[in-house]
């Protein structure tokens, strides 16, 4: 919960420089995209905890950003770095904007503050200087007032990369904010 309150802490500074309105909120607008600290699973026991700001424009299907990562077995860390958004968006689903649901508590947002699924390509260089492509998704699950975001999805990141895909969400919080 307090990552939670420090993300929307995060989220009103930045949505007080860049207000805007999302009065004619489409899937067709830009967005920024936070990633606060996250962790999440592979099937073989690994986990990568990831954080990152960017953003995209879905209209043009570009992207921008960077953030760290952290590969770990259990409390051992195995490699760390950074990577890009590597100018490309794959996909984006959008869910709304200006609710959240908690624990069956409906809770009213900025008109800004977006939900949805989205998918970059990344660029990834290891503390080794070692560098290798994969996919990133973020889930937000903000949504329309009244809405839902789509059963059986869950806020966080999903990874694929080197042949792992991450794909257990276990802690994090996500911001979509639309741009004016």
């Amino acid at each position: 919960m307090k990552r939670t309150a420090a993300l929307l802490s995060a989220a009103f500074a930045i949505a007080a420089i860049a207000a805007g309105s999302a009065g004619s909120a489409t899937s067709k607008s830009s967005f920024a995209v936070l990633v606060a600290p996250t962790t999440t699973a592979a099937s073989n026991g690994l986990t990568i905890q990831t954080e990152m700001t960017g953003s995209f424009n879905v209209a043009t299907k570009t992207a921008s950003g960077d953030g760290t990562y952290s590969l770990m077995a259990g409390s051992t860390v195995l490699e760390t770095g950074t990577f890009t958004l590597d100018r490309r968006l794959v996909a984006f689903q959008f869910y709304g904007c200006g609710e959240v649901t908690m624990e069956g508590e409906r809770i009213p947002l900025p008109p800004d503050f977006c939900g949805g699924r989205v998918t970059f390509v990344v660029h990834a260089t290891s503390s080794t200087g070692a560098q290798h492509d994969g996919l990133l998704e973020v889930n937000c699950q903000i949504h329309d007032p009244g809405g839902q975001a789509p059963p059986g999805t869950s806020e966080g990141v999903k990874v694929n990369a080197r042949g792992i895909n991450f794909n257990k969400h276990i802690t994090g919080d996500n911001l979509i904010q639309m741009l004016p």
